[in-house]
């Protein structure tokens, strides 16, 4: 098989012969979630955690844009050829006024010297795209890929190595930190009635406390919440939950986020809350971080689960339309960079007397990225 091309016969006996036990160990895994089902459900009714969207009062079809990021580092022999995107996609709708005819994007690429700080202070700089698109959106509903949380972290390990990255990279970030706002960008986004986070994963487990005394497999809240809700059911709002050891605050470098925002910021996390929505029977529960002025707000709650609903047309999709097309299409930002990357070593080496040292300079031998795949 293709697949196992590259690899040693003995390893792939070996790799396939665990394929049985891993598969045992799974299904042991969800046959005991499965039996538990029922009383898990009716816990969690008793608690009041099992809400229907039906209850809610019917409203408007909000208008929906879903955003997300990508940023990739091709590192070559004498250069690291870097870039960084975002891409905005509205939803679908049927009443909804539409704002925006194409998508819009934000996008930054160029080369840049070898150095360790590349990669995070990179990823601050898609993020503070993505902001820049989030704030810009006039929609109803704006969705955001990945959790609040870890935008802050990346937010913050960008700060805290752009001192030291290439300075071309370190200018560019700086100046949309300064220019764009970024930090009052964010302060807002978690403030905001409009703005809800939708991480494709998260080990967190707001509803831990129904396996508390059980004899059940530690699991998350998406799979536990997959298994007991029903389509059409929500989980009443709860406080992000926190992994035992896991700082109650975070924080952003001295310099750059003065103490009273800092305050702020830790204020609207813990003003944060979580539900999980299942919206069809084709996808598991969505993971929902709410903002506190939706998480307080029936009917704002009403709009943001009317909205999500009318994102899942088709079992082809399995998250929310335009956050499933924008992960589509920054996934491709690797292929587009690996374009400009031939492009680049085809200019540089036909204008060269030394075509062959060009070419040696230009090999690619390592390519990372991440965020939307």
């Amino acid at each position: 098989m293709e697949a196992f091309a590259d690899l040693p016969d003995a390893l792939v006996q070996d790799l396939l012969a665990k394929a049985l036990p891993v598969a045992e160990g799974v299904n042991g895994n969800l046959q005991a979630l499965r039996k538990a089902k029922t009383s898990l459900r009716t816990e969690a009714e008793q608690r009041g955690w099992i809400q229907r969207k039906a209850d809610l009062d019917v409203t408007r079809e909000p208008s929906v844009v879903g955003i997300d990021g990508s940023y990739q580092v091709h590192r070559l022999t004498a250069v690291d050829l870097c870039a960084a995107a975002s891409v905005a996609v509205e939803g679908t709708s049927k009443e909804a006024k539409r704002h925006w005819e194409k998508l819009h994007h934000r996008m930054w690429v160029e080369s840049l010297e070898h150095s360790k700080n590349v990669t995070n202070t990179l990823r601050g700089l898609m993020i503070s795209m993505e902001l820049d698109l989030a704030a810009k959106a006039p929609h109803d509903l704006v969705l955001l890929d990945g959790s609040f949380i870890i935008l802050l972290i990346y937010l913050n390990q960008g700060l805290n190595s752009v001192g030291e990255a290439p300075r071309i990279l370190r200018d560019e970030f700086q100046r949309r930190w300064r220019d764009e706002g970024v930090l009052d960008r964010f302060v807002s986004l978690l403030a905001s009635d409009r703005t809800v986070a939708v991480p494709k994963y998260s080990g967190r487990n707001e509803l831990a406390d129904l396996l508390t005394g059980k004899d059940l497999p530690e699991t998350d809240g998406k799979t536990l919440a997959t298994l007991i809700l029903s389509p059409g059911e929500y989980t009443a709002p709860e406080p992000i939950y926190h992994f035992g050891g896991e700082d109650q605050e975070y924080h952003l470098p001295k310099g750059s986020c003065p103490a009273q925002t800092q305050k702020l910021i830790n204020q609207h996390l813990a003003d944060m809350r979580v539900i999980f929505f299942r919206p069809c029977d084709w996808v598991p529960a969505i993971r929902l971080e709410l903002p506190k002025p939706i998480a307080s707000s029936l009917t704002r709650l009403s709009m943001v689960l009317h909205g999500i609903e009318r994102q899942f047309f088709s079992p082809a999709v399995v998250e929310p339309y335009p956050l499933f097309l924008a992960d589509r299409m920054v996934k491709s930002l690797g292929a587009g960079v690996a374009v400009v990357e031939q492009a680049v070593a085809q200019h540089v080496a036909g204008d060269s007397p030394d075509g062959e040292t060009t070419i040696l300079f230009l090999q690619n031998y390592r390519t990372e990225g991440g965020r939307g795949g």
